[in-house]
């Protein structure tokens, strides 16, 4: 690590969440942004670039934070990781498959990375409660709400929430004899119901509600600014230079 800091760059930096990242690192203690990532034939301020390996090459960064899309983000993190920079994932849309390359690359060379479905302190906790209390229940859902703008659904957080609730137990879905519509009961993940809103004017919000005979839970998060994700985002890239291996969720550095 550089004596002035950790260097750090942004993948997608002139997006909503990744300019958003780039002011909060500029102004946090211990840290220097070096540069951002655009898309190709974007015209370029000069700490831009619009290829990553000139990024890499130039920037000289020791964590690249990722705001992008899939799958160009897996890519982005691969070059990283080849190139021994800790990527900082935020992007959604990765299946276990992509999580688990990721994962193998990391392992090869001891480079570490982190992926974060979530970067709010508070949606971290509220998926860790969920994760305890599905232990008791037979049933799960789980209402997500995004901006109308988000490209994918159902949200990463939904999907991670679903996987580590169904991880705690068998849990079953009561079957419906009758739709009067496709699609009523939205989608299933891995026993977990998963429901997608998308709505303008939204940041995120998600509700996991556990149900057993005679009782309810219910369990949610509501992010009303992006800045809601910067502290996580924060403590993610402090702690990235230090890791070996792939970290999955941003509970395990907290």
């Amino acid at each position: 690590m550089n004596a002035a800091g950790i260097r750090v760059a942004v993948a997608g930096v002139r997006g909503k969440m990744g300019a958003l990242a780039a002011r909060a690192l500029a102004g946090a203690g211990g840290l220097r942004y070096v540069g951002g990532l655009v898309r190709h034939g974007a015209g370029l301020a000069q700490d831009e670039y619009a290829d990553i390996e000139l990024l890499l090459q130039r920037a000289r960064p020791d964590v690249l934070v990722d705001f992008t899309v899939f799958p160009a983000s897996k890519q982005i993190a691969l070059a990283c990781i080849a190139a021994r920079v800790r990527p900082v994932i935020g992007t959604s849309g990765y299946g276990p498959d992509d999580l688990s390359d990721v994962a193998r690359a990391c392992d090869e060379v001891r480079v570490g990375a982190v992926f974060a479905p979530n970067f709010a302190v508070g949606a971290v906790l509220m998926m860790r409660f969920a994760e305890i209390a599905a232990k008791h229940f037979s049933t799960a859902e789980i209402i997500e709400m995004h901006d109308a703008a988000k490209k994918d659904a159902p949200s990463g957080t939904a999907m991670a929430t679903a996987r580590r609730v169904a991880g705690a137990q068998t849990l079953t879905r009561p079957a419906t004899w009758q739709l009067a519509l496709d699609g009523a009961r939205g989608a299933t993940v891995d026993g977990v119901g998963v429901h997608s809103l998308r709505l303008p004017g939204v940041v995120a919000h998600q509700q996991v509600l556990l149900g057993s005979p005679g009782q309810t839970l219910s369990i949610s998060h509501d992010s009303y600014s992006r800045e809601s994700f910067m502290s996580g985002m924060l403590v993610a890239v402090r702690a990235a230079p230090s890791l070996t291996h792939f970290v999955d969720g941003l509970d395990a550095l907290l």
